[in-house]
């Protein structure tokens, strides 16, 4: 990708599957933003965990769901709202691109009509949420979560447009401790040239939004500042973008393959934290 922001959005990135579940934690509004907490076993110093989310923002369940999963292994994980209320709503989730069941029956009539529909209802929204107006937000949560005298370290996730995100925050200075970027997009290779925190990318070989090359090329810009030990990447077989988040959890494949990324993110970030 070059290193102009870019600012269409792919079907796939509205493509997924609204998961089954009653998430445990609960919202709070924390340092200026409406925040879903998930902190099972709360104490004085805690490792934290920030969400980055994806489009369709804090509320979708399946988010809040992983988000109890990480906290459920010993961390308290915020998912904070820094699309301030802007999110996609998760009924293009169906509306423009179904199910991926149906991806290899779609036709190429539904195909060009699900281009256009994404184009109209997203375009408009990735120029309303460019760097200029997100990364501020961003950049103001994760200096105070540091500044609270009851964080330790701080682990950034990030999904879809949101891994970009935990990679510009993992910009020297650093405000994290590790990145987990979820199915990135958006990224540029000048978005890591200067990051120096380890980091694992996560992807489907699937992914209509980041190719396999342009991942691989990602851990090579990674790698000229730290050693391979602290750059990961891992491309899944037959996963789709969004998989670790909005996989089909009816689908026992895609069910497994979100299960393992969750667990791969987690067994990284225990390596430096």
């Amino acid at each position: 990708m070059s290193s102009t922001e870019q600012t269409s959005v792919s079907p796939c990135c509205v493509t997924g599957h609204v998961h089954e579940g009653t998430p445990l934690g609960k919202f709070e509004v924390l340092h200026g933003l409406r925040t879903y907490v998930s902190n099972p076993k709360p104490s004085d110093k805690q490792t934290v965990v920030i969400f980055i989310p994806d489009i369709f923002g804090v509320d979708l369940v399946n988010t809040k769901l992983l988000a109890d999963e990480w906290a459920a292994n010993g961390w308290k994980v915020l998912l904070p709202d820094v699309l301030e209320g802007d999110a996609v709503p998760d009924s293009h989730l169906k509306a423009i691109a179904p199910n991926m069941r149906d991806k290899a029956q779609a036709t190429l009539a539904s195909k060009a009509i699900a281009t256009a529909e994404t184009a109209a209802a997203l375009g408009p929204w990735i120029v309303k949420h460019r760097e200029a107006v997100a990364r501020p937000i961003c950049e103001k949560f994760f200096d105070a979560v540091r500044a609270d005298p009851a964080t330790d370290k701080i682990i950034a996730v990030g999904f879809c447009w949101g891994a970009r995100y935990a990679f510009l925050m993992a910009q020297e200075p650093s405000k994290v401790d590790v990145v987990i970027a979820n199915h990135p997009s958006f990224v540029t290779d000048a978005d890591l040239e200067n990051v120096k925190t380890p980091s694992a990318l996560l992807k489907g070989d699937h992914d209509d939004m980041c190719t396999d090359d342009a991942l691989k090329g990602y851990e090579t810009v990674l790698q000229k500042n730290m050693s391979a030990d602290k750059v990961l990447l891992k491309i899944y077989p037959n996963a789709v973008h969004g998989f670790t988040v909005r996989g089909d959890d009816l689908v026992e494949s895609e069910k497994k393959q979100k299960e393992d990324a969750a667990k791969v993110g987690m067994e990284f970030a225990r390596k430096f934290v």
